[in-house]
Formats: structure tokens, sequence, C-alpha cells
């Protein structure tokens, strides 16, 4: 029986980064996440989501529960790396998200001006799914 690797996450669009390099530091003042901090945070969640496009044989993916202004919302997307997905699972501002990654899904928070937080999971859409789906 194979061991369900869990990793934790936790990021935002105003994110920090705690690097003794006195550049990271300067970049960990700025009010928009970009640049370097960027970069380490969307590095972490590729590598912590990395056994999840390993076994995607579409690279379509399903998420469920995404709360907003006029409540929760499913939807599928096609994402073939970790900043695709990531876009999938956010919205258009300001955000903060936690979760954790399992073998087989996404399970995690989101935080925005329109919703304090969600139950929100994202799964790989199989390929019989995808063509039940109609998605291509």
């Amino acid at each position: 029986m194979e061991t369900e690797q869990v990793y934790e996450f936790g990021f935002g669009t105003h994110c920090s980064c705690m690097e003794s390099d006195d550049f990271v530091m300067i970049n960990a003042m700025q009010t928009e996440c970009d640049g370097i901090c960027w970069m380490m945070a969307l590095e972490d969640f590729t590598d912590i989501t990395s056994g999840l496009f390993e076994v995607n044989e579409t690279m379509w993916w399903k998420v469920s529960n995404l709360g907003l202004w006029d409540g929760n919302h499913s939807g599928y997307g096609y994402a073939k790396d970790a900043e695709s997905l990531l876009e999938l699972m956010t919205v258009n501002s300001d955000w903060n998200i936690k979760g954790k990654v399992f073998n087989d899904r996404i399970e995690y928070s989101l935080s925005h001006h329109d919703s304090m937080g969600s139950n929100t999971v994202v799964t790989m859409i199989t390929d019989e799914q995808r063509e039940e789906l109609g998605l291509y």
C-alpha cells in the first residue's frame, strides 16, 4: 500500500519572502507579490504539485466549491503547469490561499474581497470523464 504524501502550502498576492539575502528582504516589503517573492512561492507550489501533473493524463481539472460573491461555484479548466493551475484555483484580485496537496487532489481555502474562505477541492479529470463532459 502506497503511503499518501501530504504537502501544506500557503501564500497570496501580498506574499513575503524570509531569506537572508538583502535583495530578497527588500522585495518582501513590496505591496504586490511579484519578482523574486512570487517566483519562490510559485516554485514551491510547482514542486509540491508535480506528482499530480505526472499522473493527470488529460491536464483537465475540476475546481469544486470555490467561494465567490454570489455563492460557491464549480467548474473545469485545462492547466499543464502549476502557474496555470493556480489561475484556475484563484480569482482576479487580491487573495490568500492555504491548503494541502494530496496524491489525488488539492484541498484549500481561498480568501479574497468577496469571500473569507472556502472549502475548495481540485481533482483530476480522467480521459473518460473528459469525453463525457465534451472537454477538448
